[in-house]
């Protein structure tokens, strides 16, 4: 369910880009045409020009516009690398997603509330109560028993610790 799911997340995302690209071309191609036809009617508005010369001879005007062509050229370009580097990434990447999804597919749990505060704090004291004060097997084949805590200090102040002083008991 959850990979069903995802594969249409990714099938969206891919399609999304594609009417992206498609559209930014189309809006590139009219705004190129466009542009071109008002600058050939003006040019012919212009071409009377030469003939009349102005009465002052150093001043002068721009006879032409600038060439579209090598701006055309470099938005194809752009768009032509936008294109190829994302069909690189696309292969580089095939596992990724493209894009956080923001479900929730599993709900948590809701947090666990402490409904009486006395009865817990009195079966936690039972619990540490029995293994501090209660004898238990703690390995039974290799023999090692749990003692209570107050015979473990006397056992510990007979005894001693290697390198401490002995202590009366």
């Amino acid at each position: 369910m959850v990979e069903r799911a995802l594969r249409h997340i990714r099938k969206l995302g891919r399609a999304s880009w594609w009417r992206f690209m498609f559209g930014t071309l189309l809006i590139g191609i009219g705004l190129y045409v466009f542009n071109r036809s008002q600058n050939q009617m003006e040019r012919a508005a212009m071409a009377n020009a030469d003939a009349k010369q102005p009465a002052r001879a150093k001043t002068a005007f721009e006879p032409t516009d600038w060439n579209v062509a090598p701006i055309a050229a470099i938005y194809a370009g752009i768009l032509v690398l936008l294109v190829v580097s994302s069909f690189a990434i696309t292969i580089a990447y095939p596992n990724t997603l493209p894009d956080v999804s923001r479900s929730l597919f599993i709900n948590p749990r809701g947090p666990r509330l402490q409904t009486n505060d006395a009865a817990d704090l009195r079966r936690f004291r039972a619990e540490v109560d029995k293994r501090l004060n209660g004898y238990y097997w703690i390995d039974k084949q290799k023999g090692v028993v749990h003692i209570p805590i107050s015979e473990a200090m006397l056992k510990l102040a007979r005894s001693g610790i290697e390198g401490f002083p002995k202590g009366q008991p």
